[in-house]
């Protein structure tokens, strides 16, 4: 028999990501997988890599590609600009997005709240390439 397994966003430990000559500046976690250091522990089943991740006004999640597609889910942000491939457009708190595999994307908060999202992989398996390293990592590409 399946076990529920469950988190609460508001108690998850996330990890301050920031890159040098840019405005990147996120706190995430990825709390289905053991990949990633403030991990819960908890795995899912099946195929998917769940993230969360927050940006404070002024700042942004920095243009990147990620290997599946990806189902993103603004719980909390007045405004956000986010970018996909060619395309860019203004995104909010009970908006969803879906990111094609692999096209280039990103996400800067332009409004006044900190903006809180929920970003779900097509794959258990994620492998993220973004264009500088990352701090505190130390290298450009994320697996989880």
């Amino acid at each position: 028999m399946a076990e529920l397994k469950t988190i609460s966003l508001d108690e998850l430990e996330l990890v301050g990501v920031t890159q040098s000559e840019s405005e990147m500046d996120v706190s995430v976690n990825f709390p289905f997988t053991p990949a990633f250091p403030a991990t819960t522990g908890m795995e899912l089943e099946g195929g998917h890599t769940v993230v969360y991740f927050e940006i404070e006004p002024g700042k942004e999640l920095g243009t990147h590609t990620d290997s599946p597609e990806e189902l993103i889910i603004c719980l909390d942000g007045d405004e956000v600009e986010a970018w996909a491939g060619g395309a860019t457009g203004v995104i909010s708190a009970g908006d969803l997005a879906v990111i094609p595999p692999m096209a280039p994307h990103g996400f800067r908060n332009t409004g006044s709240v900190t903006a809180r999202f929920l970003g779900v992989f097509s794959d258990s398996t994620t492998v993220s390439e973004f264009e500088a390293d990352l701090e505190p990592f130390g290298e450009r590409t994320v697996k989880a």
